[in-house]
């Protein structure tokens, strides 16, 4: 299994959405309106992170200034990420390209993106109407699904950097494709930097 859907899928049995539940009504009660603020996730990056980007806490830092960035790690298996919220709610999560492991089984990572996932539906995508927690309208960019992790969950790609993920068994969307998902709540949607062969 490899570091992306391992990490998608402990993400996925952590219960970052509770299990199904729809995410809480965003309120402008606790945030002012410089920490109100919203994402596009094109074919280049989410906001300001991109191709260019490190992947580490100090340089998220400096380009999400608003935002509070906390390492998380994930375990033995899956490394480090790193989760992005305003207030209590997580926006996004970056994940670092990682390096070989020693032979100690010990992460090393490079300062380059692997790639960021969008937990809220404050993150827009680019020419799409999809948003974290709202039904798929339409499978009509999607190229394919695939299961990630042990079938936990469903990955539906379009193009090669983006992907729309369902917090889901995958069987019925990987064998009738990205049309079985229309009408599903969409769990996480992936930027990823370097695009699949």
């Amino acid at each position: 299994m490899n570091r992306l859907a391992l990490i998608v899928a402990i993400d996925a049995l952590a219960g970052c959405w509770g299990g199904g539940k729809p995410p809480d009504a965003l309120s402008n009660a606790n945030h002012t309106p410089a920490a109100r603020r919203t994402f596009e996730m094109r074919l280049d990056g989410v906001g300001p992170l991109g191709w260019k980007s490190e992947a580490t806490e100090a340089a998220l830092r400096i380009a999400l200034p608003e935002l509070t960035i906390k390492t998380n790690d994930l375990g033995a298996e899956s490394g480090i990420v790193f989760d992005v919220f305003d207030g209590t709610e997580k926006l996004m999560y970056v994940v670092p390209d990682e390096q070989e492991r020693d032979e100690t089984g010990t992460h090393h990572y490079d300062k380059t993106i692997f790639s960021i996932f969008a937990t809220s539906p404050r993150i827009s995508v680019s020419g799409h109407s999809w948003r974290v927690g709202y039904p798929l309208e339409n499978a009509n960019d999607l190229m394919g699904c695939e299961c990630w992790g042990e079938g936990e969950v469903t990955a539906c790609t379009i193009r090669a950097h983006l992907a729309v993920i369902f917090e889901e068994n995958c069987e019925v969307a990987r064998d009738a494709g990205p049309q079985a998902m229309v009408g599903h709540k969409i769990g996480r949607i992936m930027w990823k930097r370097v695009a699949d062969d």
